[in-house]
């Protein structure tokens, strides 16, 4: 079952209205007419505890659309924005639960369990054609999909430091290839792919 339904049935069953289930989270009606909406969006962090409340089922089934919670379900909604160092333990971060301590960033790609949005920082990614990541831009990473050769990454070395590049191979050797032409290439070597980039945007405040 989606969110959206189990919204949708969960305010029927209930026997409120849209409006009347608006007010009793403290919302519009029609961010309600969008979390039912199939393909809409999912509510907000902050307001995941009212409305799991007025459902009768904990924040961790509302977001897997009263699925097993121990299965990764794919959402739409917002990801916490983590510091490169949390990054390199992404499983800290929980989306099946309330982690109200980040700011969070909208997405419009599937959330799952680990997804999170990390700032970038410095220039290496910037160019002047094709794709650029200018400083300040924010990524959303995936820990727990597979890299393929041409993929944005977030890598982890040996020393714990994370590290955002494209992930190229060459001669069956994989290296981690910065878009600006002033930084060098390096090998991947013992360095781990923690995350794929699946969107990215840009922050000014």
């Amino acid at each position: 079952m989606s969110i959206h339904r189990l919204i949708r049935e969960g305010r029927q069953r209930l026997g409120l209205s849209e409006q009347q289930f608006a007010d009793a989270v403290g919302v519009t009606r029609g961010a309600v007419q969008q979390w039912e909406k199939s393909g809409g969006t999912a509510p907000k962090r902050t307001n995941q505890p009212r409305v799991a409340e007025l459902l009768g089922v904990s924040i961790a089934e509302l977001v897997s659309g009263g699925s097993n919670v121990g299965q990764t379900f794919a959402v739409r909604g917002e990801v916490p924005l983590v510091s490169e160092v949390e990054a390199g333990n992404y499983t800290v971060i929980d989306n099946f639960k309330l982690t109200p301590y980040y700011d969070t960033v909208p997405v419009s790609v599937p959330v799952k369990r680990h997804t999170y949005a990390l700032r970038v920082h410095g220039d290496s990614m910037a160019s002047h054609s094709g794709d650029s990541f200018p400083d300040g831009s924010i990524v959303i990473v995936e820990p727990e999909m597979t890299a393929q050769a041409g993929d944005y990454v977030i890598a982890l070395n040996t020393e714990n430091q994370t590290t955002f590049k494209q992930l190229v191979r060459d001669g069956g050797e994989y290296f981690l290839k910065p878009l600006n032409p002033r930084y060098p290439i390096k090998p991947l070597g013992s360095a781990r792919i923690i995350g794929v980039i699946r969107e990215f945007t840009k922050r000014f405040r």
